[in-house]
Formats: C-alpha cells, structure tokens, sequence
C-alpha cells in the first residue's frame, strides 16, 4: 500500500538551502509529497514546492540569492544607530545592507524614538538613532518572494498538494496555521479553528518575521500581527497529519522531517560548545527542537495502538501508523546564518541537505 507522504520543513532563515539538497534528493528517489508544511523560512521554501517549482530550479534560486535580495536596514534608522547596525551586520555577513526606501519598506515607525535614550530631546535622539523598532526590513524579501521565487497564490491554491505555514499571534503568543485548504482535527472530526484557509505573500512573510530582527506582520484575513512560527511551532508535526484526514487511517504515513540542527540522542551529545558564537547556536537549536522531540514522543506512542489496532485486526481504524525519517545536518550551523545569505555557502548547505536525506534513506531502507 502506498504511503501518505509529508514534507516537514523547519525554520533557519539562510540555512533553508539545506531544504533545497533534501528536496533535491527527495525528487531524485521519485518521492514527492502529498502535505508539505513549513515554518518562517520553510514556509518559503514549502510554497515554493506546492506551487510546482522544481528541485533544481529551487537550488538554483538559493545559489542566486544575496543578503541585499532578503533584507535591508529600516527606513527610520538615523545616524550613529544607521551606522552601528550596519558595521555589525557586516562583520556578521560580510555585505553593506542598504536602507529600505519608506515605499517599500514593511516596518512599522514608532511615534517615538528608540526608548534606550527617553533622557535625550526628542529631535536630538531622532538624529542620533531615529524611530525604529526592528533591526532589519523585510521589503526585499516581499519583492524576492515575487521576483525569484515566482510566488502565485493561483496555483498553490489549485495545488493537488496540501500546504500548511505556521506562524505566531504577537499579542496572544498563540500558534496559527495558514493552509490552501480547510483542515480537519483528526480527534474531533471539526475543522481545526487555528487553521485560516488561504495562502498569502503578506501570510508567508509572516511565518518568517524573526522577533525583533524583523518587524511583524499585519495579516487582514485574520486582522492580527504575527512573528515568525518558530517561536512556538517550528515542526507542527500534528497539522501535517491532520491534513490527511481524508485518507482512511489504513494508509501509512511516512513524514520527512528537515532539521537545521543534529538530530542526537543517547552517547551521541558528549561534546560541548567551544566559544560564544556555538554557544548562542546551540542554544538556539535546542530550543526549535524541544517542540519536535516531545511531538515525536506523541506520534511513536500513536504508533504503538496502531499496532495493537493492527494485531487485533479491528478495523476501521483509530490509529494511522506513521513512519518518520528525520533529515538534519551532522554538526551545527552557526546562527549567524539565519540572517546570511551567500550563493558559495548555499551551496554547501544544498550539499548537506542532500547528503543528510540520503543518510535518511539508507539508514531507513537500506
């Protein structure tokens, strides 16, 4: 019996040309997936697929990309502060961000200036640092969206396959899902209420609103503000699920799941950071991958009354079993490249997400 097939893909920003080599891999081995579900820079990447890009157009897109294609500094920045973030996100990226013509730009302006130096008259700290409460601007990625990656909402709709992005309500911190169709609770047979139905270019810059690095994202169709899903829902495993509902729980399932961090366990995680910089990657990583590892828990214990479902031979069945391959890099990726965007070093990445889903395989099928 043919499988149901998921494509989880998690956030990383400049890391997502890793998903690009998975894909790569995926599309070599005739396995195309039937749900994809992505968060912030996976939910990019995962529009990308449904709509029909193909995996070596997608590479070729990571290899064309530049910092100045994704971000910019905000139109409200003044002065010393201008010049600051500048000199630091060139240490970090190697490449001088431009500043995001207010037409273009997506950052919200405060009223006031920056609150770090509420002592200094109005016009004075106006000058020095300017009315800004994101580092960095989203307007290029809103045009790189369009231009590159050739979003068309039209055919994402029409998909055969279902998409389903993930993103986080600033003021409730609750997680919302956005999908190109309705989506079922495979518990209560309802439609899920965190679910809104349609796909967005305002919906996709949403789920990619890093806090504080980027600004939030208005969404009309929901009227609320959203940061990145990541903050709460970097690999919604469950929705990816829920999305097969209309398929009997007889058919199997076997999920992809593209990590940006290693995936250890036991004997493996004996090693410790040796400076600041891996010290700030793993903290970061370990924190996207606690949502992961405890819904991975829920699915292997679903498994196990699948089985008991199975041995009793009872259907119609309550349990789907699902098979999940796990594709993730063998050491980590520096943080700093959640906001770098560089063709040499995307290349690497697509190497790596190609190399791990073959590993994925091998290990799961010989």
């Amino acid at each position: 019996m043919k499988p149901l097939r998921a494509l989880v893909l998690s956030g990383g920003g400049g890391r997502g040309a890793f998903h690009a080599g998975v894909y790569q891999y995926l599309s070599e081995q005739g396995w195309q997936p039937d749900v994809v579900v992505g968060t912030s820079i996976g939910a990019v990447n995962g529009a990308a697929i449904v709509q029909g890009v193909s995996a070596q157009a997608l590479c070729d897109i990571w290899l064309s990309l530049e910092e100045r294609d994704i971000q910019g500094l905000p139109p409200g920045m003044r002065g010393p502060a201008r010049w600051l973030v500048r000199k630091v996100f060139n240490e970090i990226m190697d490449a001088r961000l431009p500043q995001v013509a207010p037409q273009e730009s997506t950052s919200p302006q405060p009223a006031r200036f920056w609150p770090p130096l509420p002592l200094l008259p109005a016009p004075l700290a106006n000058a020095l640092v300017g009315k800004w409460i994101n580092l960095l601007d989203t307007g290029p990625l809103k045009q790189t969206l369009q231009t590159h990656f050739g979003f068309d909402p039209q055919a994402i709709a029409s998909s055969p396959r279902t998409l389903l992005i993930a993103a986080t309500n600033v003021q409730t911190g609750a997680r919302q899902l956005f999908s190109n169709r309705p989506i079922v609770s495979r518990h209560s047979g309802a439609p899920r209420a965190d679910v809104a139905v349609g796909i967005t270019l305002e919906r996709i810059l949403a789920s990619c609103s890093i806090p504080l690095v980027y600004p939030w994202t208005y969404d009309p169709g929901t009227d609320a503000w959203y940061w990145d899903g990541a903050v709460v829902a970097n690999t919604p495993l469950g929705a990816a699920l829920d999305a097969m509902q209309e398929t009997p729980q007889e058919v199997p399932a076997e999920v992809v799941v593209v990590l940006m961090t290693p995936w250890r366990s036991g004997d493996q995680g004996r090693d410790m950071p040796r400076s600041f910089g891996e010290a700030v990657s793993w903290t970061l990583d370990w924190a996207l991958l606690a949502s992961f590892r405890e819904r991975l828990r829920l699915i292997e214990a679903y498994n196990r009354f699948a089985r008991q479902e199975r041995e009793r031979g009872e259907p119609p069945y309550r349990y789907r079993d699902v098979q999940v391959r796990i594709a993730a890099p063998e050491d980590f990726l520096p943080a700093a490249r959640i906001i770098d965007y560089d063709g040499e070093v995307s290349a690497q990445l697509i190497r790596q997400g190609y190399q791990a889903a073959r590993r994925a395989f091998e290990e799961a099928h010989g």
